[in-house]
């Protein structure tokens, strides 16, 4: 008899405390902020990009970063260095600015 994921996660949590709960939700809840600000961040470069008819190739080649590593950050899924963001931005004329989270 086969289990699925998320029956074996259930059962598991089940056993957990408030507390246990209270920090599976808070970094469940972070997560999530990460990912949606990764993704905000890679639509802005792509915008930036397409801004400057620029293809990925084009871009990689002004600042020596891979294309495949544009389009993981353009898609959200990459996790650029503070040199890598400063390199993007330098090459589309834009700047890096770190702004207060709300």
């Amino acid at each position: 008899m086969s289990n699925s994921f998320n029956d074996l996660a259930d059962r598991a949590k089940a056993g957990w405390s408030d507390e246990t709960h209270a920090v599976y939700e808070a970094a469940g809840a972070a997560f999530e902020a990460d990912l949606a600000a990764r993704a905000e961040l890679g639509s802005m470069l792509a915008e930036a990009r397409r801004a400057r008819c620029l293809t990925q190739p084009a871009l990689s080649h002004a600042t020596g970063i891979q294309q495949s590593e544009i389009s993981r950050i353009e898609r959200g899924v990459g996790n650029p260095t503070a040199a890598t963001l400063t390199r993007l931005a330098s090459a589309l004329g834009q700047r890096v600015v770190l702004v207060p989270a709300i």
